[in-house]
């Protein structure tokens, strides 16, 4: 027979449980899981969030921000970073804090989930150093004839490429130093301690190479760099890449 007693409260958490939304803090994932959503054996709740920016807060360390998912409104906490009101982002990893003190704007906020990466939706997710200004000095130009001719020398060197050739054959130069020369069509700097440029070479324009820097390079202009090219790469936190080049170095 079942105790009336001993229901009764198990009926009320069921309820309770029924009635929550929003952020849920759960382990990082590939991107291209987006599609598989659920929980896994683990019961990981394995949702990516989609985020509309409505209000914009910034403090010395954290930007507090007021956003929309579905009909849903509420306040998160992030990493400092260029935030833009109305874009939209992602993000897969949320602690709740509740009765959260801001110093800063003296407030107390009643809810407030903590975000450990937010991520542009429109940074690619097929698709990272802290941002230093580019310098031409000839000590630079030096070092970097010095690692160059090392490539060379050690066959680590692949030869330049179109991009086209880098997505129909990538085992083929996964692990390999690239060149490649086109025009940056985006960049996005300050990202987990990384600069993510866009390059396209006309070979394959449905298709934005990511290359990773320690230096920046403007948007619209013609640049030739070489980098390592990686396969099936994870960065942690949602941030996954089948295919991408890294540490790249500005030729021109």
């Amino acid at each position: 027979m079942i105790n009336k007693n001993r229901l009764l409260p198990l009926l009320c958490i069921l309820l309770i449980a029924g009635c929550n939304y929003g952020p849920k803090t759960v382990e990082p994932f590939s991107l291209t899981k987006m599609k598989n959503k659920g929980n896994d054996t683990n019961g990981l709740n394995r949702d990516i969030h989609e985020i509309t920016v409505g209000e914009i807060l910034p403090t010395s360390k954290y930007v507090y921000l007021k956003v929309k998912e579905a009909d849903k409104e509420f306040w998160i906490a992030a990493p400092k970073q260029e935030i833009k009101e109305g874009n939209t982002y992602l993000y897969n990893e949320a602690l709740l804090k509740t009765q959260f003190e801001s110093k800063e704007y003296q407030r107390v906020f009643d809810t407030v989930y903590l975000v450990t990466s937010l991520i542009p939706k429109d940074h690619g997710i097929k698709t990272t150093f802290i941002v230093k200004p580019k310098v031409n000095s000839e000590k630079t130009k030096t070092v970097k004839k010095a690692i160059t001719s090392s490539q060379e020398s050690t066959g680590q060197f692949a030869g330049p490429i179109k991009i086209a050739e880098l997505i129909n054959n990538p085992e083929k130069f996964g692990g390999k130093i690239v060149e490649l020369t086109g025009q940056c069509v985006k960049i996005n700097p300050n990202i987990m301690g990384k600069n993510w440029i866009h390059l396209q070479d006309g070979s394959q324009d449905d298709f934005d190479l990511v290359i990773t820097s320690m230096e920046t390079a403007q948007k619209d202009t013609q640049i030739t760099l070489r980098g390592e090219v990686i396969l099936n790469k994870d960065f942690g936190s949602g941030y996954t890449f089948d295919l991408i080049v890294e540490n790249g170095i500005l030729i021109n």
